[in-house]
């Protein structure tokens, strides 16, 4: 007998239908890359339980420039090569600070902040041997500021041996005059100058880092942060707190430092930073307390699974390899950067930059849209809009970032480069681009997933001492009172009876009558531990 039962449609087919006919563009993008782009929403649950996307598919990366893909190759895993990926993004466009892409009315650089989320013992510690590509270009930096420092010194003790001079002379004193030939011939006393570098520390201050940015002026400062967590907890007294710093990195904005020394007042007029950063979902917790004030939207997400994939004891072929690799691209990216270089202190509009063709912008304005659309079909849970519409300028400058690399590649040399100021995106890495930023928008899915069910799961718990609670209290309360205040202030009941308790066992407040309280003074509580003692006697 036949089963003539019919299967009922699931979820994922109705989507896949939807996509199909209402939003044809997602489709269309992926084609080359991937059969189907309901694919990049793909995810599985980890070792650890965590539901987390799957990796992107090998066509993605290797349709990538060789400055790229051949790093990657080095890795095994396909999630690693997916994180590291997105940690090479701001770590290339760091060293290319010298170009342009057009958002809006404004000209932006290529800085861009990247979040790498795992475990411990997951492997993102890989993220440092992409952050060594920039290495060259850093040494370069300080070596100028070290050189500068010591040119600084040189003129600073000339400057002091001519006011000498002078005021020798102005004495009569012919003995203790020296060589005019050894002598400054500024007036005014040299200004010592500012520390540069271009890979900031992990490990500072917020006002150190303002003045690190201040220095590299118009250059994009590279911040690699191994650990999520040192930026929570290092010092944040001075200058505000790093928040400020990142939420006006992203759209490059003003940044002005107030201080009541001149040498502490810095004006940065764009704040403009690229930073790789990994850490645990626990202080990514801790560093986006919530959803709503925006500093989320600044970041692109890379979701790793807990899985051991660290990478073990190489042997001499395998790290002969990686040095290779590493060395030989690292040293390439260091000629684009002196290449660029001869842009420095010109106007942004006469800087090299992406030009996006009128069909081609009409094409990403129409992608974004049903992009939108999609996601909130596909998710109506979480509100992605914000992510998605910041994602744009995000995306404009990894096309720009592909664009340079694809004419090296073209040229095979860096000189001439950027004789045509100009640089277009073809329709292929377009499309890379846009199916990429798909899949950044699936995997800060599931890291604003895991934040509001961290929220909803563990409460933020208050600690508060029974004699810090017992100062906001008045003279006399009663116990409605201080469950009201401790109910303000986030306190159980039961943790509040125990404070209660606790203060009327050490004589800091007197039961008068039932349910009221009255503080007592310091000689009361003297005079009755003194009482205890003798009668302990």
């Amino acid at each position: 007998m036949e089963n003539n039962l019919q299967t009922l449609p699931t979820y994922t087919d109705v989507l896949r239908e939807t996509q199909q006919e209402e939003f044809p563009l997602l489709s269309e993008v992926t084609q080359g890359i991937v059969e189907d782009p309901l694919t990049l929403m793909n995810a599985h649950t980890d070792d650890d339980g965590v539901v987390v996307p799957c990796a992107l598919p090998d066509a993605m990366v290797q349709s990538l420039p060789q400055m790229m893909s051949e790093p990657l190759s080095l890795y095994d895993d396909a999630d690693i090569r997916t994180m590291l990926l997105m940690a090479m993004m701001p770590t290339l466009g760091s060293a290319m600070s010298n170009v342009r892409v057009r958002h809006g009315q404004r000209l932006y650089s290529l800085g861009m902040l990247n979040i790498c989320v795992g475990p411990s013992a997951s492997g993102k510690g890989c993220v440092g041997d992409v952050a060594s590509l920039i290495d060259g270009i850093n040494k370069i930096i300080c070596e100028e500021s070290a050189q500068a420092m010591a040119d600084y010194r040189k003129r600073h003790k000339r400057y002091t041996r001519r006011n000498n001079q002078l005021n020798f002379a102005a004495k009569g004193d012919i003995e203790h005059l020296v060589d005019v030939n050894d002598i400054a011939e500024e007036v005014d006393e040299p200004q010592a100058p500012l520390r540069r570098m271009h890979k900031l520390p992990a490990k500072t201050t917020a006002a150190n880092l303002y003045r690190l940015i201040y220095a590299n002026g118009d250059n994009i400062s590279y911040l690699h942060i191994p650990e999520l967590a040192e930026l929570t907890a290092a010092n944040k007294g001075s200058f505000g707190d790093f928040m400020y710093i990142l939420l006006a990195a992203q759209n490059e904005e003003q940044l002005h430092t107030g201080r009541k020394t001149d040498d502490e007042d810095y004006l940065i007029e764009h704040t403009r930073l690229a930073m790789a950063a990994t850490g645990t979902m626990s202080s990514v917790r801790e560093f986006i307390p919530n959803l709503e004030d925006g500093l989320s939207t600044r970041f692109l997400y890379h979701n790793l699974p807990a899985k051991s994939t660290v990478r073990g004891e190489m042997d001499e072929a395998t790290a002969e390899a990686f040095r290779d690799v590493y060395g030989h691209h690292q040293g390439v990216l260091t000629e684009i950067w002196k290449e660029l270089r001869q842009f420095e202190g010109k106007m942004d509009e006469e800087l090299p930059r992406l030009v996006i063709s009128d069909q081609q912008r009409l094409y990403i304005d129409e992608y974004y849209r049903q992009l939108v659309s999609f996601v909130a079909l596909a998710l109506p849970d979480r509100d992605l809009r914000a992510p998605i519409l910041r994602s744009r300028l995000n995306l404009y400058r990894m096309l720009m970032i592909i664009a340079v690399l694809r004419r090296y590649e073209e040229l095979g040399t860096v000189e001439g480069m950027f004789a045509e100021k100009r640089f277009t995106v073809s329709e292929a890495d377009l499309k890379w681009g846009l199916a990429y930023i798909f899949y950044c928008m699936m995997q800060t899915s599931t890291i604003y997933d895991r934040l509001r069910r961290e929220e909803k799961e563990e409460p933020k718990r208050v600690y508060l001492s029974a004699l810090a609670f017992l100062q906001m209290l008045p003279k006399q309360f009663t116990t409605a009172e201080a469950l009201r205040l401790g109910e303000e202030l986030g306190l159980k009941q039961n943790g509040i009876a125990k404070k209660i308790s606790r203060l009327v066992k050490e004589r800091y407040i007197v039961k008068v009558r039932q349910g009221v309280f009255v503080k007592s003074s310091k000689i009361e509580r003297e005079r009755w531990k003194k009482e205890c003692t003798l009668l302990a006697a």
